[in-house]
């Protein structure tokens, strides 16, 4: 399984390990912070990452999902939980296990990247210093950080949103992978969990190819995966990035979209 959608730290860390993305639901109240804080120490603390890089992971995670509730949610407590649309907290290995990401995502509607010079709000300010935060830490430890169009992958139905991730340089315990063929159905598999439900399996001698849509198409072979991503071009990755490869995919989809 490449989706974890449990709460339990164990499973979602052996997600990781064998190259996939935890995932969790956050609750639309004001525990929103807590649980993703909680979720993302118990997973990373389990593949037994260094404390400090631990520790500056769960305050990051902290100011996106507060942004979440603050921002996409009104601040309000919504009185009836919703079946689609929840805010989620998603952790993977990027580049072989060398970067950890952390994204939360949210169904609210996309509004660009911020201009420059807007992660500092005025000197006054009570608020708004989540992503200042965010900036400094990664900066900190030399890694990223960004926002871009994604989906759901969790509830009754996949909804078109967005999400806030950081990049860490890291070593996660993240299993080789080298079967195309199992590789491109368990991508397969994970765009369905996202929406993207009609996609063509191709297998041939060493090789695997998923059509997508027009002009998206990815295929595995020679412990890689190459995928074509308009208008990028066509971008490698390792067997292992399987969860990386599945967001550029539905980004790319929801950029075209729009």
């Amino acid at each position: 399984m490449v989706w974890q959608g449990s709460g339990d730290a164990g499973s979602g860390a052996e997600v990781v390990r064998r190259g996939g993305c935890a995932v969790r639901t956050l609750p639309v109240d004001g525990t929103c912070a807590a649980v993703a804080r909680r979720f993302v120490r118990d997973v990373l603390a389990e593949l037994r990452l260094p404390d400090g890089l631990v520790e500056d992971s769960v305050t990051m995670v902290s100011e996106l999902a507060t942004n979440v509730f603050v921002h996409t949610l009104g601040g309000r407590v919504l009185s009836i939980t919703p079946t689609v649309g929840l805010p989620e907290v998603r952790i993977y290995g990027r580049e072989s296990g060398t970067e950890l990401v952390v994204k939360v995502f949210d169904s609210g509607s996309w509004i660009g990247a911020p201009p420059r010079g807007a992660l500092r709000p005025e000197a006054g300010a009570e608020g708004g210093r989540g992503l200042e935060i965010v900036d400094a830490l990664v900066r900190e430890h030399g890694g990223r950080w960004g926002l871009h169009r994604s989906r759901s992958s969790l509830g009754l139905a996949p909804v078109p949103g967005k999400v806030v991730y950081f990049g860490l340089p890291g070593r996660l315990p993240v299993a080789p992978v080298d079967d195309c063929i199992r590789t491109v159905r368990e991508l397969a598999r994970m765009l369905a969990a996202q929406g993207i439900e009609r996609t063509h399996l191709s297998v041939g001698w060493g090789m695997a190819v998923l059509s997508v849509r027009a002009g998206i198409t990815a295929w595995a072979r020679d412990g890689g995966v190459s995928v074509t991503l308009p208008p990028v071009g066509t971008r490698k990755f390792a067997m292992s990035d399987l969860a990386d490869v599945a967001e550029e995919i539905v980004r790319c989809g929801e950029d075209l979209d729009a």
